[in-house]
């Protein structure tokens, strides 16, 4: 939804000055809140219908939202800048998003793909949120450090290649719309 935060709303960008930056991200925060409302059902459901006992690596789960959303903004900025430019972005990141559907373990085990290639698998970009939500609340442990460094680089690091991206080209956005 992101990706076209900026496009859609050129009218609003053109009439009036405020931080441009808040439609991608505004947008990233909304789909959180819906999560968020969706969770507040979910987690419910699986502790008391489902019977699946607490562990204390459930209390990590925030620590790997939080930077699921900080990687989600970066991403929301790059693409939402990118998508001001070249309106055939949105189109490119369906198949993209399609191809990386099958590069993260969600339909499969990360455990079940051959030590080799585990790692290679680590690094689709959602792959490290995927795997620790699955170490959390189904096997009930604390992600492997590897699910952690790569899941901190990933946020970190999209969230400043957005936020300069952004930064970079937000005087210019006006003008492509």
């Amino acid at each position: 939804m992101s990706t076209s935060a900026i496009v859609d709303n050129g009218g609003l960008l053109k009439s009036v000055l405020f931080p441009r930056a808040i439609l991608p991200i505004g947008t990233v925060f909304f789909n959180f809140a819906q999560f968020l409302l969706t969770l507040a059902v979910f987690l419910p459901v699986m502790l008391i219908w489902y019977a699946v006992p607490l562990s204390w690596a459930m209390l990590l789960f925030p620590l790997f939202l939080t930077l699921q959303v900080l990687f989600t903004i970066g991403i929301a900025l790059i693409l939402s800048t990118w998508t001001a430019f070249f309106r055939d972005v949105r189109h490119l990141l369906e198949v993209g998003l399609a191809m990386l559907f099958w590069l993260t373990p969600i339909v499969y085990e990360v455990r079940s793909i051959p030590e080799r290639f585990r790692l290679l698998i680590l690094m689709s970009p959602m792959s490290p949120f995927v795997v620790a939500y699955e170490q959390i609340f189904y096997y009930r442990e604390a992600p492997d450090l590897t699910v952690w460094v790569i899941a901190v680089v990933y946020a970190l690091g999209a969230f400043v290649a957005g936020a300069l991206t952004f930064l970079a080209f937000e005087p210019q956005l006006t003008e492509q719309l």
